[in-house]
């Protein structure tokens, strides 16, 4: 059986379900694996990108473009 087949089943099979809680449930069950498989992990970045972004925070800290951690407090506070 294929994918397409699979789904077909799943569908005919669903509409015969009448009782919420249990469509609710399936409905947890494909967002809970679908959610996994959709999960992105941050700075997913080549070699040479991460050396591009290297080379411009160094370039920007040579220029003075940058804040110290006192500066970005004052701009940003903590929540306390």
């Amino acid at each position: 059986m294929d994918a397409l087949e699979l789904r077909l089943s799943l569908i005919e099979q669903l509409k015969t379900i009448d009782d919420v809680k249990l469509l609710t449930q399936i409905k947890n069950l494909i967002n809970i694996a679908t959610e996994k498989k959709e999960t992105r992990y941050p700075a997913q970045m080549t070699l040479e990108e991460l050396k591009e972004v290297l080379n411009k925070s160094r370039e920007d800290f040579k220029h003075g473009r940058y804040m110290t951690t006192e500066e970005l407090r004052k701009r940003h506070p903590l929540c306390e």
